[in-house]
């Protein structure tokens, strides 16, 4: 038997129940998918924008580019303009990043490079307005900082003409160093003047300086706060804040004593002897002398044999536990000498000291400890005055040293403006002959000058390119606009993501040739199971068997309902295949010809079509006569079925169906039903309800999406079990080929429609099985093998237990 779960299925893995189905994970945009199935659409998009582009370069005017490099470094690094700052004239260095990048395309640069030439004339502007050459002009002009060495520019210029590209960058140049010459010989004068005011009031300001820095250390005397020494007032309030702290600690702690000392005085009694003991242990006080008596021998002899008793009786609850005879001989011992200790302490006579008693001692130490409280709480009265007035005299003295600091701050900037102006005043007024520089800013240098226009667009490869790849994104955007508003499954995870039902196969298109049938068969060609059992057609079948006997979970009876969401994806083929791909496999199948509009399963299979399954839901013949043995097959019955009534839909309500279902399935191990499609009729909705599982037949064609969903949301209402869905006819279409093929299938089938439906579609309005689409009416005939052979009747068929 076949039960391999993963047999050949179209090289796709199937999943065998709706329960324990796990959805397919969430798939990105399919993009190669639809670069695939809408190539022709990116290519045609491709090939228009190469042709614009193509049409784009023989129009597009010749643009020509001139390039230039000069070098503009200071002449002196300390360049600097005159701010004002604290009432004075201070220097700064914002001159050295003047950006000639952005002056030398300033407008009154460019205006005054046309204007002086009179280059507005050119070829080049002849087509412009007179108030639209200067903007070009700066539009078309690029000028680029190096980077790495800042003194070096980058000249660009583009224009319609290679000459004057050429002529327009020279001529800016020239102007932009003639500029640069007169504005600083313009500047020079004047700060010859100013450098002369700057020295001579430098001067005076900095002997002012000097003269207010030493009456103020003169006055605070303090000269040795400019060197950042440490004052005495800071070292004295340093000496005080410890010796306070030291001092509040041990009033903390004699005030405690105090306290504790006084208590024990107002109680009295044995408070008085344990405080003095206390002190005594503490080392506070000093135990008066005492004279040791017979009695106090005694005692200590007969405290150290308790305490030995006592350590003895320890050790043995250890090792024997308190339960044992010793222990309690034990403490029989401990308990005597416990007594002799209390009356030879009550027998023992007062002692004898000649020291002081406690209470006097305690009285001693408490005056001792107030006259010492006394002194502390005095003393930290002076030292807290002490190191105010101490704070005092720092604070003082740290803002006379913060001003001292600024004031030679002051002078030492005053003292490096005033030499640097002496230097510069030196070189400057020495310049009035031959040897000054042309301008005394910068040192101006062409280092490249402008080169012949040479043409950089258009260029064709790039414009093609650019074209091809824009007319490509466009083509793609189309192609997806036209994949949103397709309505056809394009692979089996769409199927699985969209209908949430498990696929369990892909059936191809079945071939019909004759060569390979069996010979003296009533069986069709396309029960391709039977006549080309080792075909890989018959091998995707068996897939969907394999998958249908792991769906059934080991239940020896299953009744399987084989239903379409629309007449003609096969779903009557399948059914028969599938009944004879499981009697092959050695169990016994009944198939049930339930579509009582268009049966078709008698002509398959070359039986008698008087009676069948809508006799027997109409009370005319039980269900055990009208079934037919298939000789060809072993373990394979047909119910085919039956006349055609008048009332298909009241029969596939009945309450017979649930009755009949039952009965057949005590006795075949699977009951195959073949049931009209879902959405042209509601025959098969009653029977789905009362089987165990359904298998839906799908074939991809135009708008199948939408009648799929429809039939699975019919399923899931109705509360029956899909077992999962079958592809049919792979191959066969091209919206189902770029990525939904069958492999080998492909090659050496065709698709005719032999035995793959009913030839029409369905819709509002047209009847299931008396007219075709044309609205013709459709006779009922037999199939042309059975005209020569004499109809089986219940007299010549044996009922089949």
């Amino acid at each position: 038997m076949d039960m391999h779960p993963q047999a050949q299925n179209g090289g796709q893995p199937f999943l065998l129940s709706n329960s324990g189905q796990q959805p397919p994970e969430e798939a990105g945009f399919d993009f190669w998918g639809v670069l695939n199935r809408r190539k022709w659409l990116v290519f045609l998009g491709l090939l228009t924008g190469m042709l614009l582009g193509g049409l784009y370069h023989a129009q597009c005017d010749t643009i020509y580019k001139s390039e230039a490099k000069v070098r503009i470094e200071p002449k002196d690094p300390f360049l600097f303009s005159m701010s004002s700052h604290n009432n004075q004239i201070m220097p700064t260095a914002s001159d050295l990043n003047i950006r000639h990048d952005q002056l030398i395309g300033e407008f009154n640069i460019v205006k005054r490079c046309l204007s002086k030439n009179d280059l507005m004339t050119l070829a080049s502007f002849e087509n412009l307005a007179t108030d639209k050459i200067i903007p070009e002009v700066r539009r078309n002009l690029e000028v680029t900082q190096n980077k790495e060495e800042q003194i070096l520019y980058d000249l660009v210029f583009y224009g319609p003409e290679p000459a004057d590209a050429q002529l327009i960058l020279n001529n800016l140049i020239k102007t932009y160093e003639d500029d640069l010459m007169e504005h600083y010989n313009d500047d020079t004068k004047q700060i010859e003047t100013l450098f002369k005011t700057v020295h001579e009031g430098f001067d005076a300001t900095s002997k002012e300086i000097e003269e207010e820095l030493n009456t103020v250390l003169d006055k605070h005397n303090i000269t040795y706060v400019a060197q950042g020494k440490l004052t005495l007032h800071h070292q004295k309030m340093v000496d005080l804040v410890e010796i306070i702290d030291e001092d509040r600690r041990e009033l903390k702690f004699l005030s405690s004593d105090l306290e504790r000392s006084r208590e024990a005085l107002t109680i009295g009694g044995d408070t008085i002897n344990k405080r003095v003991w206390t002190l005594i242990n503490g080392g506070t006080l000093k135990a008066p002398a005492k004279k040791e008596t017979k009695a106090d021998r005694q005692n200590e002899s007969l405290v150290r044999d308790l305490r030995e008793l006592e350590r003895t009786r320890t050790e043995l609850a250890v090792s024997i536990g308190p339960g044992h005879k010793r222990m309690k001989a034990l403490e029989t011992q401990i308990a005597e000498a416990r007594v002799l200790l209390a009356e030879s302490q009550a027998t023992q006579t007062e002692e004898v000291t000649d020291g002081p008693t406690p209470y006097q001692m305690l009285q001693w130490h408490v005056s001792a400890l107030e006259e010492r409280v006394n002194d502390l709480q005095e003393n930290l009265t002076i030292n807290q005055r002490d190191l105010q007035m101490n704070s005092s005299k720092a604070q003082e003295i740290e803002l006379v040293k913060r001003k001292v600091e600024s004031i030679q701050e002051r002078k030492r900037k005053h003292d490096e403006f005033l030499q640097a102006a002496k230097k510069k005043l030196v070189e400057i007024g020495s310049g009035e002959g031959e040897g000054r520089s042309r301008h005394e800013g910068f040192r101006f240098q062409v280092l490249m000058p402008a080169t012949y226009g040479t043409d950089v667009w258009p260029i064709l490869p790039v414009i093609l390119g650019l074209g091809g790849l824009l007319g490509s994104v466009a083509g793609f955007g189309l192609g997806c606009l036209v994949e949103l508003a397709d309505k056809t499954f394009h692979n089996p995870d769409e199927i699985m993501k969209q209908l949430n039902v498990p696929l369990i196969g892909h059936v191809p298109v079945i071939g019909q040739s004759k060569r390979y049938l069996v010979e003296n068969s009533l069986i069709e060609p396309i029960v391709c199971t039977y006549h080309r059992p080792k075909s890989q057609v018959s091998e995707a079948f068996r897939a969907v068997r394999t998958a249908l006997y792991f769906n059934t979970q080991g239940k020896q009876h299953s009744v399987i309902q084989v239903t379409s969401p629309t007449p003609g994806d096969g779903k009557s083929t399948l059914a028969s295949n599938l009944a004879v791909s499981i009697a092959q496999s050695g169990k016994s199948v009944l198939l049930v010809d339930a579509d009582m509009r268009r049966p078709r399963q008698h002509a398959t299979f070359g039986i008698s079509s008087k009676v069948g399954f809508a006799t027997v839901l109409s009370g005319e013949d039980e269900w055990r006569k009208v079934m037919f043995e298939c000789e060809e097959i072993p373990g394979l019955t047909v119910m085919p079925c039956g006349a055609k009534p008048q009332n298909p839909a009241e029969l596939s309500s009945s309450p017979q169906v649930k009755q009949l279902i039952e009965e057949m399935r005590a006795e075949f191990d699977f009951v195959i039903i073949d049931t009209p499609p879902l959405l042209a009729v509601t025959d098969p909705c009653p029977i789905a309800a009362r089987v165990d599982g359904v298998i839906l037949c799908l074939r991809i064609k135009k708008n199948v999406r939408v009648s799929a969903e429809r039939a699975t949301d019919m399923i899931s209402n109705l509360g029956a079990s899909c077992i999962g869905l079958v592809v049919n006819g792979v191959g066969a279409q091209s919206g189902y080929g770029s990525q939904y093929t069958y492999g080998a299938y492909r090659a050496g089938y065709s698709y005719n429609g032999y035995g793959y439906g009913y030839g029409y579609g369905y819709g509002a309005g047209g009847k299931y099985y008396d007219e075709d689409q044309k609205g013709r009416k459709v006779p009922v005939s037999a199939p042309k093998h059975l005209e020569n052979r004499p109809h089986q009747t219940e007299h010549d068929q044996p009922p089949v237990a």
